[in-house]
């Protein structure tokens, strides 16, 4: 069990993981933020990225899934090269989040 999953302890899956996650936690937040059906999928990536009162919430909604896999691969699983791809995928897109709010 534990070569099975040392396979999966390497940068490269953490930068890919952590590069995937915050789409989905992207389209995740749409479907969550918007049940009522107020705007379309377009307008919401404008009000995430040309600005809008919800862009922060929007923003910070889609990293929520890298907080949850980094509790995953560092605590519970140990992959600890795993974890400096997705940190390093993280704090990138925090310097993205950061420089399109300010």
């Amino acid at each position: 069990m534990e070569e099975k999953e040392s396979k999966f302890d390497k940068v490269a899956y953490g930068v890919i993981v952590g590069l995937i996650l915050p789409i989905i936690g992207f389209i995740l937040s749409f479907y969550v933020k918007n049940r009522g059906g107020a705007v379309d999928f377009d307008t919401y990536i404008d009000m995430a990225f040309k600005g809008s009162v919800d862009q922060q919430d929007i923003l910070i909604f889609t990293l929520i899934p890298n907080m949850l896999m980094f509790y995953l691969s560092n605590f519970r699983f140990n992959w600890n090269n795993f974890t400096k791809g997705l940190v390093f995928v993280t704090v990138i897109c925090l310097i993205g989040l950061i420089l399109l709010t300010y």
